[in-house]
């Protein structure tokens, strides 16, 4: 009984706020976009509820393990969902159903859809964060060579799987799993030189397509973008011309329109009259913003950077370093999705297929989230992490 009572002591107050701050703000708009004709008798916000309290119990589950167990999972894991998610692939569609295009989501009675991808990036997170650890250990005198062994490693374990998803096709989760590990192998401690190179390597590549888009249109148009999947195209091109190009930048258009119609403080609840096309899932920040206004939406933006914050202060009190890049992996993750979706939500982004973390609607999505989060209390749980209190006094839990 007092190892239940202490391990509960030992979750994060904070987070587990903010986690619930998230639930309230994602049940209650889910249920209001729900309320249009293209819904049906469906309830997506009840459903919601029940994707919550698995998750809750998920983060639970992975909290009460030790840091080194999640260490020891590393290899395990990784090849579990490598496994998963190349017999995705190859499976029937009674099985894994093609939707919009799409073959991403296993499709389990009585469960619903699962994307095994997102489960993909926990145990990608894991191996690197085991695998820059291990090798720092045994390179104690850093060159660039061993530097570059390290990078080798690490993309020896990413770009297969990468591939894989990327046919599903799934470019914005391979984009995450990238983001992931390069804030990782930052702060591996790379040398200099080779941090320099591969920045000024992005910033030149940024660059040219800069000055392609504003100089040379046509060999963007005609050249690149064919290069794409035809979904990509479209979006894409909504995005860089959306007044030439309405029917690809519908939803965008849409979007903003919700976004700007909520001003300062909202329609109010279930007030929305914006059409959106599914809108309960990766564009319900339309919704936040068109009913609670700039107010709810700043406070969920708040909320975001809060968890961020925490997540951060944990990975930089953590007394090892497979503790602080796991969080730096997710700290990063976390960061892009939220500035994707919500970039795209209000036009400064391209359209794609990610969530809004914790409140988008559909399991996987939230499950993997709280995986996620159930580490980081591990790792505040094992190594009793001191926080500041209130009272500018030192306190652990």
């Amino acid at each position: 009984m007092n190892t239940e009572t202490n391990f509960y002591k030992r979750l994060d107050g904070p987070i587990m706020l903010i986690l619930m701050a998230f639930f309230m703000v994602s049940i209650v708009f889910i249920y209001s976009s729900q309320q249009t004709g293209q819904y049906g008798a469906q309830n997506f916000a009840l459903k919601q509820g029940i994707n919550y309290i698995i998750g809750f119990s998920l983060l639970l589950a992975v909290a009460k393990l030790d840091i080194d167990q999640i260490e020891r999972l590393a290899w395990p894991a990784y090849i579990f969902f490598f496994m998963v998610i190349i017999l995705l692939r190859f499976s029937p569609e009674k099985i894994a159903p093609v939707i919009y295009g799409a073959k991403r989501w296993y499709s389990i009675p009585l469960v619903g859809s699962i994307q095994p991808s997102e489960f993909f990036k926990i145990s990608l997170i894991i191996l690197v964060a085991r695998l820059i650890s291990t090798h720092n250990a045994s390179h104690f005198f850093r060159t660039v060579h061993t530097d570059l062994l390290l990078v080798g490693k690490i993309l020896f374990v990413t770009i297969p799987p990468s591939l894989v998803v990327y046919q599903q096709p799934d470019t914005g989760m391979v984009f995450l799993y990238f983001i992931a590990i390069g804030s990782m192998l930052y702060l591996s401690g790379l040398k200099r030189k080779l941090v320099a190179f591969f920045m000024l390597a992005a910033l030149l590549f940024a660059g040219m397509l800069v000055y392609l888009f504003y100089y040379q249109p046509d060999i963007i148009y005609k050249d690149l973008i064919p290069l794409l999947k035809p979904h990509q195209q479209e979006r894409i091109i909504g995005w860089l011309d959306p007044a030439g190009n309405s029917s690809d930048a519908y939803q965008s258009q849409k979007s903003i329109l919700a976004v700007g119609s909520g001003e300062i403080v909202g329609k109010g609840f279930m007030n929305g009259k914006v059409y959106i096309p599914e809108k309960h899932t990766d564009f319900i920040f339309a919704t936040v913003a068109e009913e609670g206004g700039f107010i709810i939406a700043s406070f969920v933006v708040l909320l975001f950077m809060l968890l961020l914050y925490r997540v951060i202060r944990i990975g930089h009190k953590s007394q090892t370093s497979f503790g602080m890049y796991i969080c730096a992996g997710i700290t990063l993750s976390l960061s892009v999705q939220i500035f994707q979706n919500i970039g795209m939500v209000v036009g400064i982004m391209p359209v794609k297929g990610i969530a809004l973390p914790f409140i988008t609607y559909g399991g996987s999505s939230l499950f993997s989230n709280m995986i996620l989060m159930g580490m980081i209390f591990s790792i505040r749980k094992t190594f009793g992490i001191y926080m500041f209190s209130g009272n500018n006094k030192l306190s652990t839990d």
